[in-house]
């Protein structure tokens, strides 16, 4: 089983880095994204879309990479989880740990879940 690494990408018009998009896919055999180190970025918005197989996606953070817990809806407080496009974001995020990842928390049969955050800083990097 390999762990799947978020993919980058700077989003329309925000060539210095104060905006991005981390992008993870999950699947059946890989089904735990690496965490991600973001406590620079404040403000997060994450979303689920694939093909879902029975599988539930969730949004975990942890403070030290190791142990991980679930992630809070802004809108809400509900732990963060989706079972299908229809329920899988966007959403807000409430907490701001070190390290945050997606996981499939059921693996399901054939899924693919492509797992999106989008980070801003508080401070952008503009001069």
């Amino acid at each position: 089983m390999a762990v799947p690494n978020p993919v980058f990408t700077n989003t329309i018009g925000e060539s210095d880095g104060s905006v991005i998009l981390a992008t993870w896919t999950l699947t059946t055999a890989d089904h735990t994204g690496k965490g991600l180190l973001i406590p620079e970025w404040a403000d997060r918005t994450g979303q689920f879309v694939g093909t879902w197989g029975g599988a539930t996606a969730a949004w975990e953070g942890s403070n030290d990479d190791t142990v991980y817990g679930p992630m809070h809806n802004a809108a809400g407080a509900a732990s963060i989880t989706a079972t299908a496009d229809a329920n899988g974001g966007p959403f807000g995020v409430i907490e701001l740990p070190l390290y945050m990842r997606p996981k499939l928390t059921t693996v399901g049969v054939g899924a693919t879940i492509v797992c999106t955050l989008l980070l801003r800083r508080a401070n952008p990097m503009r001069s």
